[in-house]
């Protein structure tokens, strides 16, 4: 196990204070071991009302920042290079809300820079904190996952304007089919349909060299909230519920010596035996602050850092060309 990097309360701040900054700052102050001593908004009115209420420094810029050991960053993702990398090129650790970056220049500077710095550059995928997700990792670590299917789907909504729903939406599943699935991308395909705020819905395959799949859907316009994933191996099938953080496994099995035979003279039947695997309930974001600060404590290695994400953002890229190509070809 790596020292521990500081063996004090550790100085946090949060720059960007909307929804999800907010909600960081509301989990770091509750945390033991963290100090939040900041955070940092341009609207200096939405600073100051946060600060008053997690007692720490409103602040309207990083150049304000005093010396901090880590900062979550959660301001527009077009800006998660420039702030990050000023960030990183002073010795700050950063977690770095998803998606890393819009393009990839600005995603492998971030990550090139986390590198050259030597700090800890962790990245927002929140679905890999939820612990239905961590439990499901845990049993099928021994076997192969053969099919993926994703479903994460919201109403209209203003919160996100800026990316498509690739970005915004599917880059989560993304993350979690190759954390669980692994092995090296054959082919993509995609279909979308277009929505107030541009690609609204879409629909991706994956195919992988080895054979397996995985599909995934995320939709903006739809009127129910949706959060599932389901995956097959050879023996099992596991049905995912994220914002309930259920996991159920179903297993077919065979009894034998059962009376009349199918067509085929066999004298068995098919029974699916259903269980609720035990999951213990947390808050994924704050698993995933205390695994960011971990990190930088030198308590283990960060699991969803720059280099992972990369290789999401390389799927959201390729769906992205696709279904720019169908659009120009229509």
């Amino acid at each position: 196990m790596n020292q521990p990097r500081v063996n004090r309360p550790l100085t946090v701040a949060v720059v960007g204070v909307g929804e999800m900054g907010h909600n960081h700052a509301r989990c770091l102050a509750s945390m033991k071991g963290v100090d939040l001593v900041g955070v940092v908004d341009t609207d200096f009115d939405k600073s100051t009302q946060v600060a008053s209420m997690y007692e720490c420094r409103p602040l309207r810029s990083i150049q304000e920042l005093p010396r901090v050991d880590a900062a979550v960053i959660s301001v527009p993702s077009a800006l998660h290079a420039e702030v990050g990398c000023e960030l990183m090129a002073r010795g700050v650790h950063c977690l770095v809300e998803k998606p890393l970056a819009l393009d990839r220049e600005q995603a492998e500077l971030l990550v090139a820079t986390a590198d050259s710095a030597e700090v800890v550059l962790q990245v927002g995928h929140i679905e890999r904190f939820n612990p239905a997700v961590r439990q499901l990792k845990a049993l099928v670590e021994d076997g192969v996952v053969l099919v993926a299917n994703a479903r994460r789907m919201s109403a209209v909504s203003g919160r996100v304007t800026d990316i498509d729903v690739v970005m915004d939406l599917m880059v989560h599943d993304l993350d979690i089919v190759l954390y669980l699935m692994g092995g090296q991308i054959a082919g993509v395909d995609a279909r979308a349909i277009q929505g107030p705020n541009g690609t609204d819905h879409a629909t991706a395959l994956l195919s992988f060299l080895d054979g397996r799949l995985a599909s995934l859907t995320a939709s903006r316009i739809t009127q129910n909230q949706i959060r599932q994933l389901e995956v097959t191996t050879k023996d099992r099938f596991f049905a995912v519920d994220y914002p309930n953080q259920e996991l159920l496994i179903y297993r077919q099995g065979r009894i034998e010596g059962v009376e009349g035979g199918d067509s085929t003279g066999g004298r068995y039947a098919l029974d699916v035996e259903t269980r609720r695997v035990f999951v213990r309930r947390t808050e994924p974001l704050l698993a995933e602050l205390q695994h960011f600060v971990d990190a930088v404590m030198g308590i283990h290695e960060c699991e969803v850092d720059g280099h992972g994400a990369l290789r999401a953002l390389d799927l959201v890229w390729r769906i992205q060309a696709l279904l720019e190509d169908s659009d120009h070809g229509s």
